[in-house]
């Protein structure tokens, strides 16, 4: 399994189960640096599942709900108001 590979599969699990093992795993194995802060770590997680090209579509929005739950907009660009209440509104 590659980087990319390994990558999705922790996003996916922490996404589903907020089991962030898997992804520890991957930054130990690949040499990246975890922040310090966990609310960034969860809200970079979050954010970074909108743009794997592999993660499932209700996986992206459920990362998407939490983002937004936590106060952060979910994707790197500037969001409008309308979706977030699309997005809030999905189950």
């Amino acid at each position: 399994m590659n980087y990319s590979e390994e990558r999705d599969k922790a996003f996916i699990e922490f996404v589903k189960n907020d089991n962030i093992k898997p992804w520890a795993r991957v930054c130990k194995k690949y040499g990246i640096d975890r922040p310090k802060s966990w609310k960034a770590e969860r809200a970079g997680i979050y954010k970074a599942v909108q743009y794997c090209t592999n993660i499932p579509e209700d996986v992206k929005v459920l990362a998407m709900q939490k983002c937004l739950k936590m106060g952060f907009n979910p994707l790197i660009k500037p969001i409008e108001e309308s979706e977030v209440e699309e997005w809030q509104e999905v189950k």
